[in-house]
């Protein structure tokens, strides 16, 4: 079950609570919390906790920021991720007349001085006292809290220092899915939580430098194709396009036009991250071995020069993938990057037995050094991803069984 609850501030210091006394069979009865319910269906947690609001109290809100989510266990009632808010913004009068209880301004520090559940404490502590992300596991045998555990964690992104633009290379560090998705799962076909997936986004494009929501991601094949993007193709998290058309088919990004986020997946596969300052334009291109066999490295810069690229004037980042340590190929692999590469693939490979260890992000940094790519201008972030499960996530090391990385750069140089 997903609801929300929020405490708003006013002006004299003063907290909205809710004080439970008039519904019949209330699991809250007697106590004073803050203001929320449940998500309706296709709701995001900013859109639940305003409609709440304004149902509940009567209030507007033009201010407000969500610390995290408070994930309820219980061996009595249904397991609960509670999206916490608090507000400073608000137009609109308290009505008087909640179906749900009493309505009151409490001075801060008699909040918790109020009867409230045992677990709330813990939460509500560092909200009052201003902290930024709380994330939070609470559970309960019956009416008894049996364990609380804060497992706040800030976002590990990664950048480089040849992007300039707002980007970022994820790992799966700083999010609030669990289980094989802990905690930072980008995947949206994973079979995760879809309102954890969307928090996550939200975490993710934030950490990058990125405030819009919407994004250019679409159905990745392992293909070569290059799709030149415009806004007409963002999206949010999730969300189908309004014309009803399919997501876009493609393992790469291209886009001139400032404030397009660019997003491509990867679990093992080499992400990499363009741009260009002096022509205004960005890029984000998933280079599995079957993309970079077909050349879409090729492609991609193919598009740059289309747009107005000087090739000299692009730089390149090389996210974290699988490394040479650990990816293990047949011979139809080296085959394929002897036909891109030539003879100098043989930099990037070790025999052991009758297979091959191959360094693909090697190979993809000397194909856009061949395409013309300065190689001062290329950096190569991040570790093997399967040797270090901890900070990613590894097809290979997890046999499939795993959330989603994923990358994103937007322009925003030169933008009027």
């Amino acid at each position: 079950m997903n609801t929300t609850l929020c405490y708003i501030r006013n002006e004299n210091n003063e907290y909205l609570l809710l004080h439970r006394n008039k519904k019949e069979n209330d699991l809250n009865e007697g106590k004073w919390i803050g203001v929320g319910g449940k998500f309706a269906d296709g709701e995001t947690a900013e859109e639940c906790v305003c409609r709440e609001v304004f149902e509940e109290t009567g209030l507007t809100l033009t201010d407000y920021h969500l610390h995290g989510i408070i994930k309820f266990v219980s061996d009595t009632w249904e397991d609960e991720d509670m999206y916490l808010f608090s507000a400073t913004g608000f137009t609109g009068e308290v009505k008087t007349d909640c179906d749900e209880g009493e309505l009151a301004w409490v001075p801060k520090d008699e909040v918790l001085d109020l009867p409230t559940w045992e677990g709330d404490r813990y939460f509500l502590k560092p909200l009052l006292d201003g902290r930024d992300r709380i994330d939070m596991i609470v559970e309960y045998e019956g009416d008894r809290l049996v364990r609380h555990e804060d497992i706040s964690a800030p976002i590990d992104t990664i950048r480089s220092s040849v992007i300039t633009s707002p980007h970022g290379f994820s790992t799966r560090v700083g999010g609030v899915s669990d289980g094989k998705f802990a905690t930072l799962n980008l995947g949206m076909n994973r079979g995760d939580e879809v309102a954890r997936v969307t928090e996550n986004w939200n975490r993710f494009l934030a950490s990058a430098g990125i405030d819009t929501r919407e994004f250019v991601c679409g159905k990745q094949v392992h293909g070569n194709t290059v799709h030149i993007a415009t806004k007409e193709d963002m999206r949010r998290a999730y969300d189908k396009y309004p014309d009803g058309r399919d997501l876009i088919e493609c393992d790469g990004y291209v886009t001139a036009e400032c404030n397009v986020p660019l997003a491509i997946f990867t679990a093992d596969c080499v992400p990499l991250l363009l741009e260009d300052v002096e022509a205004g334009i960005v890029g984000a291109v998933h280079c599995g071995w079957r993309s970079t066999a077909s050349d879409i490295e090729k492609n991609t810069i193919d598009s740059f020069v289309s747009l107005g690229s000087d090739v000299k004037s692009i730089h390149a980042a090389i996210g974290p993938a699988i490394g040479k340590c650990c990816f293990e190929v047949g011979g139809e692999v080296i085959e394929a990057m002897h036909d891109l590469i030539g003879k100098e693939v043989e930099r990037f490979y070790t025999p052991r037995a009758d297979k091959y260890m191959l360094d693909l992000r090697g190979v993809v940094r000397y194909r856009l050094v061949m395409l013309g790519v300065m190689d001062a201008n290329i950096e190569t972030v991040g570790e093997c991803t399967m040797c270090n499960p901890d900070r990613y996530y590894s097809h290979r090391g997890t046999k499939g069984n795993r959330g989603s990385l994923a990358c994103v750069i937007s322009r925003r140089f030169s933008c009027k």
